[in-house]
């Protein structure tokens, strides 16, 4: 409640000097009004302002003397001491002066009854007063610079997050684009019939990628239109003798997610399931949406001759997604990716906030 209070303060007065004098009125208004009001009955409207306004007088200097000067000269360097006789002096003083000016008021400007109190207290009689003054005002000095900085690091913090998710979304976005025109490259090649049908898909993704992505959440339902666009390129590049499925089971109700966050996996999974095959292979993608989030699965079979190719998705593939899912979604989240003799299979399981 008070970071948010703080923030909306910050982005409404972002002068430093503006906003500290106005946290300043804030705070000898309210503790002003508090002495105000506890002599109001008994002393009356010109008696209660004529107190606020002795008090005003000696406790501005013992507050900003104690803040500016004995904390960051003497407390701060740790003189303990020196600061504690200093201290004490200060609030010495000022117990004196307040009595000093209380004394000296017209006897004609403020009631009997406040008379008969000035008559009665002594020099040392608001030392107690003093010293809480200058502990409070210590007390909410140092928690609002806490509050601050606490403030100031997590906006860095969120800031510092952003520029290293768009830098990772700035890794995907070249990449994907070069790999989908050298895609519709070969499909004109071998496919003329179909050219005009590439051309109206392609343009569907490019404006995904080059509009969309940019931002921070996308619906869910147009990343699975573009996921879909995607699949339906792949389906016309390659022959009937490969499997190529698309499946999206659950109702899709609002919800949002990170753009371009599934299509690595996808994209691997025709690379080495399909490209790297002769005349056959199989690619498998099957999502599975809830309320909260969904379960994404994408198997592939693997190319002749290859291992697995866990470790040749670094950079913009594998430790790319994985990054991205632990800015956005720490854990929210839970990856699993197997990798037997003939297929590899991701299996992604998201919470979505």
């Amino acid at each position: 409640m008070i970071e948010k209070i703080l923030t909306r303060f910050n982005e409404q007065v972002p002068d430093k000097r503006m906003k500290s004098f106005i946290l300043h009125s804030l705070f000898w208004s309210v503790w002003l009004f508090r002495s105000f009001y506890d002599v109001f009955g008994p002393w009356g409207f010109q008696g209660a302002l004529l107190y606020i306004g002795v008090v005003l007088i000696t406790q501005m200097p013992l507050v900003y003397f104690h803040l500016y000067f004995l904390v960051p000269k003497l407390l701060n360097k740790r003189y303990f001491i020196i600061y504690l006789l200093s201290a004490a002096t200060c609030v010495t003083l000022y117990s004196y002066t307040n009595y000093y000016l209380l004394s000296r008021l017209p006897a004609t400007w403020i009631p009997e009854i406040m008379k008969l109190f000035i008559e009665k207290i002594k020099p040392n009689y608001d030392i107690l007063e003093g010293v809480i003054v200058i502990i409070l005002t210590y007390s909410l000095k140092y928690t609002l610079i806490a509050f601050i900085t606490k403030n100031e690091l997590l906006l860095l913090q969120k800031e510092k997050l952003q520029l290293e998710l768009n830098a990772l979304k700035s890794q995907v976005n070249p990449h994907f684009l070069f790999n989908t025109l050298n895609n519709l490259y070969s499909l004109t090649l071998k496919n003329s019939e179909k050219s005009s049908e590439v051309v109206l898909k392609l343009s569907d993704i490019m404006r995904y990628v080059l509009y969309q992505s940019d931002e921070f959440k996308v619906p869910l339902q147009k990343e699975l239109e573009f996921i879909q666009n995607y699949v339906a390129l792949q389906k016309i590049r390659y022959t009937e003798n490969y499997i190529i499925s698309f499946t999206v089971n659950g109702a899709v109700n609002g919800q949002t997610v990170a753009p371009l966050l599934l299509i690595d996996f996808i994209e691997n999974a025709f690379k080495h399931g399909l490209d790297r095959r002769f005349n056959d292979g199989e690619v498998k993608i099957e999502i599975n949406i809830f309320k909260t989030g969904f379960d994404f699965n994408v198997t592939n079979s693997k190319g002749h001759g290859e291992d697995g190719y866990i470790n040749k998705t670094n950079g913009i593939g594998l430790n790319n997604i994985k990054r991205r899912l632990e800015l956005m979604y720490p854990g929210n989240y839970q990856l699993d990716i197997t990798d037997d003799n003939d297929n590899f299979e991701v299996n992604l399981k998201l919470q979505l906030q």
